[in-house]
């Protein structure tokens, strides 16, 4: 009886997971993760900073929440913890729609997927404010075989 309700936990716990729990990339800047899917239908992942130890920034890409087939490319933008002079920022300051929290630091983010299945490679754009996305990162999944 016990080994039968411990095959069958271990099957659901297979079963229920979330792709999204199993994405990190690897990237020049370290490690890029799928954090979470909001209801409103947008994937949060976090990315190091490269100014701040152990601080994260995060990236909101509207549409993707969800997806782990046929994945194309995604508008979004990032947003990090606000800047302490006031200066180095942005004019204009957006909300992490997770916690409501305001920053100045922040832009836009263009994804795309080169491979469109999980887990699948990507290329990103990004760019400061309203700047248009300029800077490119590329993310490699980082997989049990690795």
């Amino acid at each position: 009886m016990y080994r039968k309700t411990g095959i069958t936990l271990a099957a659901l716990a297979m079963i229920g997971g979330s792709a999204f729990a199993d994405e990190v990339w690897s990237t020049e800047i370290g490690d890029v993760v799928y954090e979470a899917d909001l209801p409103n239908g947008q994937a949060v992942w976090s990315y190091p900073l490269e100014s701040e130890e152990g601080w994260r920034g995060k990236a909101f890409l509207p549409g993707l929440a969800g997806v782990y087939t046929g994945r194309t490319t995604y508008h979004g933008y990032w947003v990090e913890p606000g800047s302490v002079d006031g200066e180095s920022g942005c004019a204009v300051e957006v909300s992490d729609p997770q916690t409501g929290e305001s920053s100045d630091v922040w832009g836009r983010v263009t994804l795309s997927f080169v491979d469109p299945d999980f887990p699948g490679t990507w290329v990103a754009l990004r760019g400061d404010c309203f700047e248009e996305p300029h800077a490119m990162l590329v993310g490699r999944p980082i997989t049990a075989e690795d």
